[in-house]
């Protein structure tokens, strides 16, 4: 056999540097005789789309494509060596890595091996606690009394209420006042219209029932609360707010009655049914919590006993998207956009914290999920999908299609896997 046939094709080598547990940094050289062969692989790709003037569509010499494309033909082969470079190396130093690289010290001369740097960010390696036989306290769902189907019952008739309008007589404690009135604190003046307000003790503030019990409609008030310094919002906490009150009008529940027509209006065929019903969802509920402290017991033996660093990409990524939330549900609770701009420090630290908790968790369970050989299926994402199609009383072809659009089944995957992985823990902890 000729010398030159038993020579090894040179291939492409790596040095690869731990910048940080959550970045590598890959120095790559790359043979010339690999670099010909994407070059020859990109003109054969380029000259059937090249339109070059004389010569017909795939017709064209390739210096001539050369020539007329220059940088981008260039550029396009030397960007697919990079891409397939950096894949060899991952797949050679099994790295986890997260969104594209980001490429320096780019070096390329015509018949000489071609080098370059590339900084990736990756899921870091981390070395996991004991994660079998956890010690955590037992949670024992407490059995459900008479008071409590009484007090669930009565909130079922509290939905069927009427609010019956009171003109004969003056506002007292266990009314529903609709008050229109400004509310001044800080400077700063908030006006509500015609809002519904129940008259109790400290509701909505420590003394404001007392402020406007007595009151009739169309009759106004004004007067001052000092809120408590040990106030539970700390927000309102030792403020003095003036209010500017409007009475509009008297309105009192009256609940139905707790016998067989109230258990339909529930949907329910009789009394002894509707209560059967509260007690089974009720204890069902008192259970779920239960193992909810269990398990968040769990998750924070995990989060204490598992020190790595984040990605800050992902970090960033996930802050974003709780702050997200937090802004649109402060929005929906009513607060002003000037409010929620002064909270706006706040907001992002709460959301960064929780984001780094949540990321944290979420790369525990899956080495866990590694480690112990837990994995979902194509079939059990597509029988989540029938039964989220069936809740939602949708076309599961409908669901599939959404899901996929929106890129949303490797969430599905991921949701049942870590369910699958907190499950295992829960059942080989130890409950003391």
């Amino acid at each position: 056999m000729p010398d030159d046939l038993q020579k090894e094709t040179p291939t492409t080598t790596f040095e690869v540097e731990q910048v940080s547990q959550c970045k590598r940094r890959i120095k790559a050289t790359v043979p010339s005789e690999e670099v010909d062969k994407q070059f020859d692989a990109t003109y054969q790709e380029l000259r059937k789309v090249a339109k070059v003037p004389g010569f017909r569509p795939g017709k064209a010499p390739r210096q001539v494509v050369e020539m007329r494309m220059g940088k981008t033909f260039r550029e396009e082969a030397l960007s697919e060596i990079r891409r397939r470079a950096v894949g060899q190396a991952v797949r050679e130093h099994k790295l986890r890595p997260i969104g594209l690289p980001q490429f320096d010290n780019i070096v390329y001369e015509k018949g000489q091996p071609f080098t370059f740097e590339a900084t990736l960010e990756v899921l870091p390696e981390i070395t996991l606690p004991e994660y079998k036989g956890i010690k955590i306290e037992r949670r024992v769902a407490p059995a459900v009394t008479e008071e409590d189907l009484a007090a669930a019952l009565n909130r079922i008739r509290e939905t069927h209420a009427e609010f019956v309008l009171v003109e004969d007589r003056p506002l007292r404690d266990g009314d529903f006042a609709v008050m229109t009135y400004e509310e001044e604190a800080d400077g700063k003046t908030e006006r509500f219209e015609r809002r519904v307000v129940e008259i109790a003790q400290d509701v909505p503030l420590p003394g404001f029932g007392e402020k406007v019990r007595g009151m009739r409609p169309a009759e106004k008030r004004e007067f001052q609360i000092q809120i408590p310094g040990d106030y539970p919002d700390k927000e309102a906490a030792g403020k003095l707010v003036n209010y500017r009150v409007e009475l509009n009008e008297i309105r009192t529940m009256v609940l139905p009655e707790a016998d067989d027509n109230l258990a339909k209006k529930a949907r329910y065929a009789s009394m002894e049914e509707l209560k059967k019903a509260l007690n089974r969802t009720l204890t069902e509920g008192r259970e779920k919590s239960a193992e909810e402290d269990e398990i968040a017991q769990l998750m924070v033996y995990l989060l204490k006993n598992t020190e790595f660093e984040v990605p800050e990409s992902l970090l960033s990524q996930w802050t974003r998207t709780r702050t997200k939330r937090k802004i649109q549900a402060a929005f929906r609770a009513g607060m002003s956009r000037e409010r929620v701009q002064e909270k706006g420090k706040e907001i992002i630290e709460d959301a960064a914290g929780e984001a780094y908790a949540s990321l944290k968790l979420e790369i525990i369970l899956s080495r866990i999920a590694e480690a112990e050989g837990i994995s979902v299926s194509d079939e059990e994402v597509e029988a989540w999908m029938e039964s989220f199609a069936a809740r939602s009383n949708a076309a599961k072809e409908e669901v599939k299609k959404r899901f996929t659009d929106e890129n949303l089944l490797d969430a599905v995957r991921d949701d049942i896997l870590e369910k699958r992985v907190v499950s295992f823990l829960h059942n080989s902890a130890l409950k003391e």
